[in-house]
């Protein structure tokens, strides 16, 4: 069985560089473009999006480095989740997966985007819906920093 928390650590941890950044961050916004009927919330720092009521993507702001695509990927496949699609480029790099908890296979969606100085984490959660998915992939890749 597969944890949500327990693999955004792994991956946290296995796709951290040992080089750091500090950089300057000017007064600008993260736009977080969502689909009719969705809205985001900030909680504590991080965004929660999804419809009215629930929550289906996860968005944690960070100042860490962009991970190396194949230390990234990597840490996803370890997890023994079935890899239904990969895509990384320059500024995102996006897994969507399927598993198997309490009798019941589940898909979810796993990712990084560079924008501005900025790097995203984003995850669905346990309450994302198959057919949510891709939208929560759409909304990750397409996040842009402005200002």
């Amino acid at each position: 069985m597969i944890r949500r928390g327990v693999l955004t650590l792994v991956l946290l941890t296995a796709c951290e560089s040992s080089k750091t950044t500090s950089p300057a961050e000017p007064r600008s916004s993260l736009r977080v473009p969502v689909p009719d009927g969705w809205k985001a919330t900030s909680r504590a720092g991080d965004l929660q999006v999804g419809p009215q009521g629930r929550v289906v993507l996860l968005l944690e702001n960070t100042a860490r480095p962009f991970p190396e695509t194949e230390a990234f990927l990597a840490a996803v496949e370890a997890e023994g989740v079935e890899i239904l699609q990969k895509e990384s480029g320059d500024t995102f790099i996006g897994v969507r997966y399927s598993f198997s908890t309490e009798g019941s296979t589940r898909d979810g969606f796993l990712g990084v985007r560079q924008t501005g100085p900025r790097t995203i984490w984003c995850s669905t959660s346990a309450s994302a819906k198959s057919e949510e998915v891709e939208a929560a992939m759409t909304v990750c890749r397409s996040l842009s920093w402005e200002g």
